[in-house]
């Protein structure tokens, strides 16, 4: 009577686990590092600020506020 529950609850482990790992790898690969991360927020920041989307108050408080985090 206990094998029952016992192996739903394996069987639901063997498919859950290995799906969240392959979630996080998916998501790490494709957002990368949090330095890599950083970079490409501050590369669109630049773009923006040279693309006269945004101020240079703007430009520079958000660097600020990107560097400090």
């Amino acid at each position: 009577m206990l094998e029952d529950p016992i192996d739903k609850a394996t069987t639901g482990l063997a498919i859950i686990i290995p799906a969240i790992l392959l979630l996080r790898w998916f998501l790490t690969k494709k957002t990368g590092s949090p330095e890599e991360w950083l970079e490409a927020q501050i590369n669109e920041l630049e773009r923006r600020f040279a693309a006269g989307e945004i101020d240079e108050e703007t430009y520079n408080r958000r660097l600020r506020e990107m560097r400090d985090t």
